[in-house]
């Protein structure tokens, strides 16, 4: 036991800082794949947010049937798969059990599709494939493209809010963007209690959600800004979540100013002439809306992505740089993920 204190003294250094970049010997992608249980998207240490690409979410049972698959995916993603649902704003991390995964936005072109679709047949909804080769993946930092669409998606975050950047194809004929407030990790027929979105004006949307899972009666409240105006939106209130095809439909309405319900998936349409890029900051409260508006301006209002994904990765270099190692190039990927897994949870 002396011999491997010495041998682990030896090699890290406690407590000081050093010029080199730590977060570049950071891979958020390991553990994403069997009971990993974590995700590859961005946070900040000890952040509100965790925002991550979502591949799939199995309830426990669906009809009756325990599904084994279901603890794969405590933090919304899988490696192996082929297709992304969207992108949520909270995750566990290293869990063994699932929930969470609220608010869910999905950039999107071309025919206005509300339900998910499932993993085996993602043209059944607005899901979309996607290529490991176009993921990029560093603390405080996610970037994917998404083939089914042509659009590049950006995210970052502070530790109240979530950024996202879209870069949609120049020769895309409309913009959207889907905000899905059924969707959730570990979901099921009856865990949202209730949603909420009103459209204070062309630029700003809030609302909230109240969910009942491995949180009791979670309350999860937002502010969501847009770099550019919305020029249509509209919704649908769902009237049965079908877990092998998705959502049937209910009720439809169209630029509504404040609407309520258990099962709503909305849209935001945006004018492609003005930009081929859309920003979108996504602040979180568990206390109110106003709450998320104070986050929203106090942590990201007059920062562009850019500037908020660069102060993220100084922020996690700064604590990352609590060890000095030497190793190989695996041994260090080991130990400062390992770090930084461990700098996810809790949260504030």
């Amino acid at each position: 036991m002396k011999k491997t204190i010495l041998l682990f003294s030896a090699l890290l250094t406690f407590g000081s800082l050093s010029a080199q970049d730590k977060t570049a010997l950071v891979n958020p992608i390991i553990g994403t794949n069997g009971m990993g249980h974590t995700f590859p998207g961005a946070c900040v240490p000890f952040g509100l947010v965790q925002l991550s690409p979502d591949t799939d979410t199995i309830p426990h049972n669906v009809e009756g049937k325990y599904q084994p698959r279901a603890y794969e995916y405590c933090a919304g993603y899988q490696h192996k798969d082929s297709s992304i649902v969207g992108f949520s704003h909270t995750h566990f991390s290293g869990t063994g059990h699932s929930d969470l995964g609220d608010i869910l936005i999905m950039p999107a072109t071309g025919e206005l599709k509300l339900n998910p679709g499932t993993a085996t047949d993602p043209d059944g909804g607005y899901r979309s494939r996607f290529s490991h080769d176009t993921e990029k993946s560093r603390p405080g930092y996610y970037e994917v493209m998404l083939a089914d669409y042509g659009v590049k998606a950006q995210l970052t975050t502070t530790k109240r809010v979530g950024v996202h950047k879209y870069t949609f194809p120049k020769e895309a004929k409309n913009q959207r963007i889907i905000l899905d407030m059924i969707h959730g990790i570990y979901n099921y027929d009856g865990k949202v209690l209730w949603t909420n979105i009103r459209v204070e004006n062309d630029t700003l949307v809030t609302g909230y959600r109240i969910t009942n899972g491995w949180a009791r009666t979670n309350y999860t409240y937002f502010a969501m800004s847009f770099s550019k105006p919305v020029v249509h939106y509209g919704c649908e209130e769902k009237a049965k979540i079908n877990y092998r095809g998705g959502y049937g439909k209910f009720n439809m309405k169209e630029n509504f100013p404040d609407i309520g319900g258990r099962k709503i998936v909305a849209y935001f349409d945006f004018d492609p002439a003005a930009s081929d890029d859309l920003e979108v900051k996504v602040a979180l409260s568990g206390v109110s809306t106003d709450g998320a508006l104070k986050n929203l301006r106090a942590e990201a209002s007059g920062y562009s992505f850019d500037q908020l994904a660069a102060r993220a990765g100084e922020t996690w270099n700064k604590e990352l740089s609590v060890i000095e190692a030497n190793g190989t190039d695996d041994q260090l990927a080991m130990l400062y993920t390992s770090l930084y897994h461990t700098m996810i949870n809790p949260c504030v």
